[in-house]
């Protein structure tokens, strides 16, 4: 391991693709010992559960290999990557022929072969490096999704900071982590905290934080990590309890058979002073208005 962060990517994806098929990180290839970050067998059982997964569900939902860099990827890692994913292919049509030849004695109809994809999904790329690629922008598909070789090679090239910044790109953008990895965590912290993608990830990068922040000596890249991690959850937390203390002082009134007006409701619900929303919920367990529930004194 490189880095903490090449760890953080393969534990959320494994951690997210768990649920629709058949997952693993590094993973040795047999020719030369060679190791991807992660291989993914989609179950076609379980579409309903890669779906939830956004961007990173799409990516999933053919037999592939993932890879993953927190940086702009040089030529040598992209064709360490061409190499691992060949020798892939060749495993598989090996094992697909072994396993027909099986049904073939048996009088089985033979299984088709399932050509894996490559999926390299680097934080950031060069343009120099994307025009020798000679990659294609991907019609149907996020900004930022290209494709490199067509069927001949298989290759997608996710280029994340790129992507557009919404919630069916959040798994790839923490995975990818680098330099969109702080707005991926204020995205991830702004959701609710019964979300999948909350679920998936929050003790995951947890756990990192807490790993990261017992290391003597910390990179720039760990310290922004640590920063942005406890800025970010504390505020996301202090926001989620000023929320639930709001929908506290509604609910009082709403059970107490008292109407409140749009505005009213408006201004409850935009109150961020815990202790205000606190005098507010007492008032409205025995006031018989809005107003004298919310109203304070001159």
């Amino acid at each position: 391991m490189h880095n903490p962060f090449d760890q953080l990517a393969k534990k959320i994806g494994k951690e997210a693709l768990n649920a629709c098929g058949h997952t693993v990180v590094q993973y040795e290839i047999s020719r030369d010992a060679q190791h991807a970050d992660i291989p993914h067998d989609p179950d076609r059982a379980r579409d309903r559960e890669r779906a939830r997964l956004g961007l990173l569900g799409r990516l999933a939902a053919a037999l592939c290999l993932i890879e993953i860099y927190g940086h702009a990827p040089s030529g040598a890692e992209i064709r360490a990557c061409l190499s691992r994913h060949f020798a892939h292919w060749e495993e598989c049509e090996r094992r697909a022929r072994a396993q027909n030849r099986r049904r073939t004695q048996k009088g089985l109809p033979l299984l088709p072969l399932i050509e894996p994809r490559l999926w390299i999904i680097a934080a950031t790329a060069s343009t120099p490096m994307l025009r020798k690629l000679k990659v294609e922008a991907a019609p149907g598909w996020p900004v930022g999704v290209y494709f490199h070789g067509d069927e001949l090679y298989r290759v997608g090239l996710i280029v994340v900071n790129e992507l557009p910044r919404d919630r069916s790109t959040l798994h790839v953008r923490i995975m990818a982590a680098g330099p969109v990895l702080p707005g991926a965590l204020a995205d991830l912290a702004a959701l609710p905290e019964d979300t999948h993608e909350r679920a998936v990830a929050e003790q995951i990068l947890v756990h990192l934080q807490h790993v990261i922040g017992k290391k003597p000596g910390r990179t720039p890249e760990e310290e922004e990590f640590i920063v942005s991690m406890q800025g970010t959850w504390k505020e996301a937390r202090e926001q989620g309890r000023t929320e639930e203390a709001a929908r506290a002082v509604l609910t009082v009134l709403r059970v107490r058979g008292i109407a409140v007006p749009e505005s009213a409701r408006e201004r409850i619900l935009a109150e961020t002073d815990p202790a205000r929303l606190e005098r507010w919920h007492e008032r409205a367990i025995v006031a018989a208005s809005v107003a004298e529930a919310i109203d304070e004194p001159s």
